[in-house]
């Protein structure tokens, strides 16, 4: 009976120490944080992250995704920025003016995908070109050679440039006007 009581304690401790030891999980999931987004445009910023902690296993994939609705994730559109612990920056590129979006840094490992904090911004709207017009310099009775110089594209490609005129202040694209060629 001794042995037997001897048996069944030995059996109990080992299924306890198992229960304990055996099963216990040493790895978790990556420590980031996302930093803030800068050098916004109407369609492109920078934003990234730092990641404090691998939790006990490599970080295999890290970066930064987004999108127009909160707690955007890796199946949606992301970067790729290497592995490892540490600080990296990313570049958001492809977006639509004027919109606002919802960025989180991610950082994988073995135990799964950790997101960091979510920041949000909005993109530049595009604003029309500056433009100023230069006086022609040869001017008869019938034609005339004014100019202009565009300052800057508000935000987006000047796809068109010329003069316009009309007989009334203040013409638009909808009266006379003469497409100039690139300079």
């Amino acid at each position: 009976m001794k042995k037997a009581i001897n048996y069944f304690t030995t059996l109990l401790l080992m299924t306890v120490f198992v229960s304990f030891y055996g099963c216990k999980k040493d790895k978790d999931m990556p420590t980031l944080t996302t930093t803030a987004v800068t050098a916004i445009t109407t369609t492109a910023a920078s934003s990234g992250g730092n990641i404090t902690d691998d939790g006990g296993a490599e970080v295999t994939a890290r970066g930064i995704c987004w999108g127009t609705t909160s707690g955007p994730t890796t199946t949606g559109s992301k970067t790729s920025d290497g592995t490892g612990i540490g600080s990296f920056t990313s570049s958001i590129t492809g977006l639509t003016p004027n919109t606002k979006y919802y960025v989180r840094a991610y950082a994988t490992n073995s135990e799964g995908t950790a997101y960091g904090n979510e920041v949000d911004f909005t993109t530049n709207p595009i604003i029309g070109a500056t433009v100023t017009t230069t006086a022609p310099t040869t001017l008869t009775s019938t034609t005339a050679n004014p100019g202009g110089n565009i300052t800057a594209d508000g935000g987006a490609p000047v796809t068109e440039r010329g003069i316009v005129w009309a007989l009334t202040a203040n013409p638009t694209t909808s009266d006379n006007k003469v497409a100039a060629s690139a300079a």
